[in-house]
């Protein structure tokens, strides 16, 4: 019984001087923390008392394990209002880092009988399909893919799509977005997204779906956007 809390005490006196170093500054976002063998030495305990009290840390999203590495200091997680038509750049100035998109591809391909129904077309009618990789403060955090229909694909098309999709709507056609049917669920990562995320394959993401109208009444469009699991998280305020 002694050992076991002594066992307990020595990995909660590493989580806690870890925090107490992130909380003063210490140590930052991105910065790598002692190996464990130099945990082991510092604190005089074995590998199994100093991994504990790091999963714990990774659990609770404080750290981030990335293999044949290390283990880092984990970025804030962004918090999404899950009842707020948000676009990604306004939500991410909102929590203080600079967002950014770089457009991955960008062609006209056929719709899947689920997109096509989701959008309101005949089978096989051909979208505007625009892949993009977000970032804020250069850090990968989400894929998004547009699918447009063919009318506003058409006056879109040759549009910047590293902006805002919401801002080049407004400019383009004169009217906002208004509101979105959106869908939340938990996914994880395929090789393709894990390797432009830097996450590992099978880590968790948040797949967010919108299907979008514009405040004439039209659609807009669908988008589907991988979130990693590590860095967002949904907020909804729920009343009864």
């Amino acid at each position: 019984m002694a050992t076991s809390t002594h066992l307990i005490a020595a990995y909660l006196r590493i989580e806690q001087d870890i925090r107490i170093l992130i909380d003063s500054g210490t140590v930052r976002a991105g910065d790598r923390i002692p190996t464990e063998d130099e945990l082991c030495d510092r604190y005089g305990v074995a590998k199994m008392t100093v991994r504990q009290g790091l999963s714990r840390l990774v659990a609770s999203g404080v750290l981030i394990r990335r293999r044949g590495i290390g283990t880092f200091v984990a970025a804030p997680k962004i918090e999404r209002a899950g009842n707020r038509l948000l676009g990604f750049e306004e939500d991410a100035r909102a929590h203080g880092v600079q967002p950014s998109t770089e457009v991955l591809a960008k062609s006209w391909v056929d719709a899947t009988p689920d997109e096509a129904e989701t959008l309101g077309l005949s089978p096989n009618v051909q979208v505007l399909r625009i892949d993009r990789l977000r970032r804020t403060d250069g850090e990968p955090i989400a894929l998004n893919t547009i699918l447009l229909p063919p009318v506003i694909g058409r006056l879109l098309e040759h549009l910047d799509f590293g902006r805002s999709l919401y801002a080049l709507t407004a400019e383009a056609l004169g009217q906002p977005v208004a509101y979105a049917d959106q869908r939340v669920e938990a996914v994880t990562a395929d090789r393709d997204q894990a390797a432009l995320l830097g996450v590992a394959y099978g880590a968790a993401l948040l797949r967010v779906q919108r299907i979008t109208h514009l405040s004439d009444g039209r659609l807009l469009g669908l988008t589907r956007s991988h979130y990693r699991g590590d860095r967002y998280f949904i907020a909804l305020r729920i009343e009864r």
